[in-house]
């Protein structure tokens, strides 16, 4: 009797305790908790696009576009401003930017992300976003973009990868075309 007392207390006291730490039961480790709020693969995915910004404004330095692929799946597809754009096209712009800082020109980069939002179910994540990138040259402003972006990630191994991304500029005159 004294046996079955005490496993029964044991149980009680397990019990109270994670209802009393306001933490959400998690599986496998997949879903603990950060001090955010967010899971550890929301983290994971919000540093992702921090990290994917901070390869954009580094790239005139690292000259280096595999630290700015490396975030991409091969399938990815995307839609900017209403046009699709594939892996392929990323290369090509990445590739466009290079040649020219390579002839010399002063090409200065500048992208971040802000009002991150993030959410995991399984092997897929997605984040929703604002961003702002500025493509510069000796001083002058030669390309400015802000707008919002969903990015859809799938998780490959151990690494989140894009797979889709969908971002639309934000328009400063909303009622003409």
């Amino acid at each position: 009797m004294k046996l079955l007392a005490g496993a029964i207390a044991c149980l009680f006291v397990l019990i109270l305790n994670q209802g009393c730490t306001g933490k959400e039961e998690s599986t496998g480790g997949e879903h603990k908790q950060t001090r955010g709020g967010n899971t550890q693969e929301q983290a994971a995915i919000e540093q992702k696009l921090v990290d994917l910004a901070n390869a954009n404004t580094e790239f005139p330095h690292t000259k280096d576009s595999q630290s700015i692929l490396r975030f991409y799946s091969q399938d990815y597809e995307g839609i900017n401003n209403g046009k699709s754009e594939s892996l392929k096209d990323t290369e090509k712009y990445l590739s466009d930017v290079l040649e020219r800082i390579n002839l010399g020109e002063p090409i200065g980069i500048s992208s971040r992300v802000t009002n991150i939002k993030t959410s995991v179910t399984g092997y897929s994540g997605w984040g929703t976003y604002e961003y702002e990138y500025k493509l510069g040259s000796g001083g002058a402003v030669l390309q400015t973009n802000q707008g919002q972006c969903t990015t859809i990630f799938r998780k490959q191994g151990d690494a989140w990868l894009i797979q889709h991304e969908h971002c639309s500029t934000a328009n400063p005159f909303p009622f003409t075309k």
